[in-house]
């Protein structure tokens, strides 16, 4: 029983280290995108524009949000989704979005699924980099 606390705690230790591959935000080196993944981004950060755009005028939450909020947050996710990004510009761009997207409670929920989690969407091979 003392083996496997000892094991876990040290598997904590090594997960809370970083494993590694954790680089601090000043060491990020420029990458080399794709086309595809350069358009990924421009797409990406029109339509957060364009949800901004349309959360300007709206004062309160609501669970659909604002006309079109919805379909353009499904766009959103579509064009994110359409490239393979580097974790911390995936993680940037869906975060501006989430923020564009406060005051709509359906888009949320969308934007929360697409969260990279350990694990998930193949994404935690992937480099950090700066543009």
């Amino acid at each position: 029983m003392k083996a496997s606390c000892v094991l876990a705690v040290g598997l904590l230790a090594f997960v809370a280290a970083g494993c590694g591959g954790h680089r601090s935000p000043g060491s990020l080196k420029a990458c080399k995108l794709n086309r595809a993944q350069r358009r990924a981004i421009t797409l990406a950060r029109a339509d957060i524009r364009r949800l901004r755009q349309i959360q300007a005028p709206v004062q309160k939450f609501t669970a659909r949000g604002a006309p079109r909020q919805e379909t353009l947050t499904g766009k959103f996710t579509l064009d994110l989704g359409s490239a393979k990004l580097p974790l911390n510009i995936f993680s940037s761009l869906l975060h501006q979005a989430k923020t564009a997207t406060s005051l709509c409670g359906d888009c949320g929920t969308a934007l929360e699924t697409e969260e990279p989690v350990l694990g998930n969407r193949g994404l935690n091979h992937l480099p950090s980099c700066a543009l």
